[in-house]
């Protein structure tokens, strides 16, 4: 896979991470004992970093992690890495279910099977584990579910062959984002993918735009799907458009749908 990592991260044993885990989260405590609890994120990374390098620890900060395929470069950074085992530090009132999805981003990318997220904002020291069960082969048994797919052209063909592509080279579970960026991208990118269309005498909207009349969307919804595709076909009625492409990554399975305005 063309996911290009600095630093190679270890998967702990239980203990090697309980043992491990016990130190980086008694400095995250000292941490906020001394600068309190609102300075910028960045100010506790380089604490942490500091108390865990002193205490013999062998510690990196935003570690670059580089996804690419063809033209499209996408760079990932991890916010700490002590004993190749990777801290995604947050600075929020509360730890969200986006927030775990990206620290479980973080660790499909680095091929690891835990991140742990920690969050400074809180009255006390937030501390969340992620589990990823998921490695780079196992992330490349994608699935296309096309039974509703239906091309109106061959810029439609390119575009689904061109997230085929883009998929076998990382494989599924990422960010849905970063799927719909590389198809932005090799769309013309924004400049030319992005357009506004009308919605009657309302005023505009933004879609991405792969040929004249047609949009596509790239979405990681897993429950209410049937929901979400009832209001996504409200929208498109909505719109100066004769349909849209949406590419739905509910795990391993990609289903890819057409759907037209008016039907």
């Amino acid at each position: 896979m063309p996911i290009e990592r600095r630093i190679l991260l270890r998967e702990l044993s239980q203990e090697e991470f309980d043992q491990l885990d016990a130190v980086v989260m008694s400095l995250a405590y000292s941490a906020q004992n001394r600068l309190g609890r609102l300075f910028d994120e960045r100010v506790y990374e380089n604490e942490m970093a500091a108390a865990l390098r002193a205490a013999g620890y062998d510690v990196h900060t935003q570690v670059p992690v580089r996804v690419t395929h063809g033209s499209f470069v996408k760079t990932y950074y991890f916010d700490l890495v002590v004993n190749q085992l990777l801290y995604e530090l947050k600075t929020v009132a509360a730890l969200v279910p986006e927030h775990e999805a990206q620290a479980l981003h973080c660790a499909m990318l680095g091929n690891t099977n835990r991140a742990k997220l920690v969050n400074f904002r809180a009255g006390r020291v937030q501390g969340k584990l992620c589990y990823n069960p998921l490695t780079d082969t196992t992330r490349s048994g994608a699935q296309f579910e096309t039974r509703n797919w239906h091309p109106k052209s061959g810029a439609c063909e390119v575009l689904l062959e061109q997230l085929r592509m883009v998929v076998t080279d990382w494989g599924t579970h990422l960010s849905f984002r970063l799927y719909n960026e590389a198809m932005v991208h090799f769309s013309g990118g924004e400049a030319r993918c992005l357009q506004r269309v009308a919605v009657g005498a309302l005023g505009t909207h933004v879609v991405q735009s792969h040929a004249p009349g047609w949009a596509f969307l790239v979405t990681g919804v897993t429950s209410g799907i049937a929901d979400f595709r009832t209001h996504l076909s409200r929208l498109i009625s909505h719109l100066d458009l004769t349909g849209m492409h949406w590419f739905n990554f509910n795990h391993a399975m990609i289903a890819c749908e057409t759907l037209e305005s008016g039907s």
